[in-house]
Order: C-alpha cells, then sequence, then structure tokens
C-alpha cells in the first residue's frame, strides 16, 4: 500500500512537523461532483527547506534551468523548466500537503470548486473518461509574513522564462498568485480532460484570517510544480497530457521533481490537459500556482 512505501513515509514524517490551521472555511466540490464541508488553510511557519528558499542551491545560481517550449501548434503556449525546485524544496512542498491532509481527513473536495458530476466510484483507466477530478486536494495561502520567502524565490526564478505579456497586453504581475492548490494521487487517481479558467490573483490578508483578491490581475498561466518522481521516489504514471487546439495531437509531459510545467489558462488559447492515471503504489504528489498578470489597482475580501 502507499502508506508503506519509502518515499510516502519519509513525506508523512516530514508533514507531522508542520502545523496548518483553518483560514477560512467555506464548502467545495468531492471528486464526482457532490457538495460538501471544506476549508481553504494556512501555514504560517513553513518547513526549514522552504524558509530558507533564498539561501538555497537554486536561490544562488540558475543554471540548468531552461525553457523548453511543448510543441502544441500554434495559439497554443505550454512549456517546463526544469530545477525550479531542489528536491529538499520539492520534499517540503510535499509534506506541507500532506500536513494539510492529515489535518482534513484526506479529503477529496476541494474548496471553492464546482466539480462536474461522474460516475461514482474510485477511477480506473476504464473509468477515466466517466469523472472529472479524483485525488486528493489540500488548497493554502502562506501567509502574508512568509509568502516571500517561499513565492517570492520561486517567482524570482522563473520571472525571466516566462511570457512578459499575454496575447491582450496585460503584463507579468510581479508576484505569483499566492493560492496553492495541491493534490496527491493515489493509485488509480487522474484528473480527466479540461482547461483552467480565469481567477483573480489573491492571497492571504494581513490579519492572517481571509483571503483578498487583487482586482486588476488575473491569472494567464497554470504552472504545475511536479514534486516527485520515478527515478527519485518510484512514481509510476501521472504524467499530464496536453492537447493541440483541434483535439487532434497531444503531448505527455512526465513528472519530473522540481519541474515546472506551465500553459495559458482562463482564455480562449487556454490548453486543455489532463492528469494521467497513477499507476503504482507511490502517490503522486504536485502544486498548481498561477502565474499572474495585470496591475493592480486595489484589494476586496475574497467572497466564499
Amino acid at each position: 500500500m502507499a502508506a508503506a512505501c519509502p518515499y510516502q513515509a519519509r513525506i508523512s514524517k516530514l508533514g507531522a512537523s508542520t502545523r496548518p490551521r483553518v483560514l477560512v472555511p467555506t464548502s467545495g466540490s468531492g471528486n464526482f461532483g457532490e457538495q460538501g464541508a471544506s476549508a481553504f488553510w494556512t501555514i504560517d511557519e513553513l518547513p526549514g527547506a522552504l524558509r530558507n528558499m533564498a539561501e538555497g542551491r537554486s536561490g544562488k545560481s540558475k543554471d540548468g534551468m531552461e525553457r523548453v517550449d511543448v510543441d502544441l501548434g500554434p495559439n497554443r503556449c505550454a512549456f517546463t523548466v526544469d530545477h525550479i525546485l531542489s528536491g529538499d524544496e520539492a520534499d517540503a512542498l510535499a509534506a506541507c500537503a500532506e500536513a494539510i491532509l492529515d489535518a482534513n481527513g484526506h479529503s477529496r473536495v476541494a474548496p471553492g470548486i464546482n466539480t462536474p458530476p461522474g460516475i461514482l466510484g474510485r477511477a480506473t483507466r476504464d473509468q477515466f473518461e466517466g469523472c472529472m477530478r479524483v485525488n486528493e486536494a489540500a488548497h493554502w495561502y502562506p501567509s502574508r509574513e512568509v509568502a516571500p520567502q517561499f513565492l517570492g524565490v520561486i517567482f524570482d526564478r522563473i520571472k525571466d522564462l516566462v511570457p512578459q505579456h499575454l496575447e491582450n497586453g496585460l503584463p507579468l504581475y510581479p508576484r505569483l498568485s499566492e493560492k496553492v492548490a495541491q493534490f496527491k494521487y493515489n493509485r488509480g487517481d487522474a484528473f480527466n480532460r479540461h482547461v483552467d479558467g480565469l481567477f483573480p490573483g489573491q492571497g492571504a490578508n494581513a490579519r492572517g484570517d481571509g483571503v483578498e483578491e487583487w482586482t486588476g490581475v488575473v491569472s494567464g498561466f497554470s504552472m504545475l510544480l511536479y514534486l516527485n518522481d520515478y527515478e527519485s521516489d518510484g512514481l509510476e504514471g501521472g504524467e499530464t497530457r496536453l492537447w493541440t487546439a483541434d483535439g487532434s495531437r497531444h503531448v505527455d509531459v512526465r513528472p519530473k521533481k522540481g519541474r515546472a510545467l506551465c500553459f495559458r489558462r482562463g482564455s480562449p488559447n487556454a490548453v486543455l490537459h489532463a492528469g494521467l492515471p497513477v499507476t503504482g503504489d507511490v502517490p503522486k504528489y504536485m502544486a498548481l500556482i498561477n502565474l499572474a498578470y495585470g496591475e493592480q489597482v486595489g484589494t476586496k475580501p475574497m467572497m466564499v
């Protein structure tokens, strides 16, 4: 079972020392469209590898960080950048998800999301087409104090490699949107074909009891961070499949620890994609963080 594998044991041990707390109670959707109670979480003190990112290997050097475009034809932008996270940083971020999942009972209800209904039952390769999302969900915002130590460093590492403007002219915002949507995929778990929608830039408020939306700032690209892989941790399956605009061709991107996969979201040019099933006993951990675009003109509380 996944809980007995050495990689899972290591991540669980790391997560045991992380203390998440509920930031905003809310509702959400489960794997098959069912509604349920959920929450956005926060972490006031990050694991050491995330607190010290600016002093780490990648904080001093961007060697090995090269953008590689994924060929999806015209009007579809996707690319990978390796070594955005070190191995220790990837493990620490996976441990953040595991700490929240331990606290929320390994919930499959994602906060603030309306999952389309699908079949009732666990997803397998044969069932994959019948449901939308089958995974455990841990969505959180770093506290206002620690966000620069973590998300600020990731932005600094990737900012010169991403589009500086959207096709509508909106400029790259000098911060990542601060929602960290993490998912854990156990054997058979998958995410069916979909496109990511438009969300405002957002982050935890200064009081640490809510979320602010950044008026004038929107999500332009999804950035998937792969936190484990086959070579380091024994992960099998879990590729991200990306389609061309006409759906006639696809490209599979294999998880690689520390890799970022970025693609257009929230527009007619958004990339259709899916998370293929995990086929082994080692779970797949990933984080979704959005590249933000626009010019901020204010803030307002996020409605939940």
